[in-house]
């Protein structure tokens, strides 16, 4: 599938323009996402009206089990029915058990017996794509259309695309959720998260840098390398160079000299201070390391950094200042940045200015509650 997916998405130069506007917007809303559910109803939302989609169905696999996790586009009586579904012998099951993609066409003239319910609700063509993480069958994830043809294979190739995305992401956040349950084998699933997280988004990073060689679009080239260089920030979390002693965690100062390396190689190194060892989980490094590269874009020069905590209220509190000329305006950014409003509202973090040249980003360093107020 990734083979296949390598070559251009679309025949036509300006279909491929949008196809690969549509891959830079969803690598950066999956990238972020902390919810399976939430995550696929934003990618549908994305992409229904460029795809003339209807409907989705998004169906989870564990071991023997598969449920209904996320699906869209359905009526609320519609959506009780699926209550009565029988899933084993639906076109999902089916797609599972041949692990192959299924395309029906013409389906209000079919008998097949799985298409029933598809068919139920006024389904003419249907594509249902299996989600793999290397060997390891997640689930599916199908689009379906009420009133347009069939799905053309340039279609298809985008979805097969954007596919291979969702499965690194519910794969993360498979791990991620076992971590957090508890999991006995705590350290060896975190080395193999990092193991396994690092290469697949490597794999991401060359499929995107392709279709960035591809692109002849100006603006869509550098769309498709901002979403390259926020793979890249992704992957340098998971880096053992910036693991700390405690299982899953990461020195956040580390981190912020290597994105700040990444992005502006050519300056000299930046002046980061942190008089106490700033340890945060893997998650909200992530998070905070997706924020400081989305503000480096948009200022002239690469900030003197200062780390620190305190406590506010009862909580502990992270408080980083970034000082460097035209910095405070980074405040700005949460009104008219919607990667950067979302990822304040992941890590429950507020942004201030404190005077020219000076940004302050406060967020909890405990997990607690951040109570908005002004910077301290």
């Amino acid at each position: 599938m990734v083979d296949d997916a390598i070559g251009p998405v679309a025949s036509d130069p300006d279909t491929t323009r949008r196809y690969l506007a549509l891959i830079a917007a969803a690598t950066d809303r999956l990238m972020g996402a902390d919810d399976p559910a939430r995550m696929i109803e934003a990618l549908f939302e994305l992409i229904r009206d460029e795809l003339r989609l209807d409907l989705f169905f998004n169906f989870r696999r564990d071991a023997d089990d598969i449920r209904l996790e996320a699906c869209g586009g359905l009526s609320p009586a519609q959506r009780r029915a699926m209550a009565d579904l029988d899933i084993a012998g639906s076109l999902c099951a089916r797609a599972m058990r041949e692990r192959r993609v299924l395309h029906l066409t013409d389906i209000q003239h079919s008998d097949d017996p799985a298409a029933a319910f598809v068919r139920s609700i006024g389904v003419k063509a249907y594509l249902c794509m299996p989600l793999f993480y290397g060997e390891q069958l997640l689930g599916t994830l199908s689009f379906g259309r009420r009133a347009a043809g069939p799905f053309t294979d340039e279609e298809q190739r985008l979805l097969s695309l954007l596919c291979h995305y969702v499965s690194l992401a519910k794969h993360r956040l498979r791990i991620e959720q076992a971590l957090r349950e508890g999991i006995e084998t705590q350290t060896r699933l975190l080395d193999e998260l990092n193991h396994r997280v690092r290469n697949a988004l490597q794999v991401a990073i060359g499929l995107v840098t392709n279709e960035v060689r591809a692109a002849a679009d100006p603006r869509t080239r550098a769309a498709l390398g901002r979403a390259a260089e926020r793979l890249q920030v992704l992957a340098s979390a998971h880096r053992p160079l910036y693991a700390t002693a405690e299982p899953g965690l990461v020195d956040l100062a580390a981190l912020f000299g290597d994105v700040i390396g990444q992005l502006r190689g050519d300056e000299a190194p930046p002046e980061i201070a942190a008089p106490d060892a700033i340890a945060v989980p893997i998650e909200r490094a992530v998070a905070a390391a997706l924020l400081l590269d989305t503000m480096l874009e948009a200022q002239i020069g690469v900030p003197r950094i200062h780390m620190t905590t305190r406590q506010i209220d009862g909580n502990e509190m992270l408080r980083i200042s970034f000082d460097g000329v035209g910095w405070e305006r980074g405040v700005d950014l949460v009104g008219t940045d919607r990667l950067v409003a979302r990822l304040c509202h992941q890590l429950r973090a507020t942004l201030t200015s404190e005077g020219s040249g000076c940004l302050i980003l406060v967020m909890p360093h405990d997990g607690g509650e951040h109570r908005h107020g002004p910077a301290v």
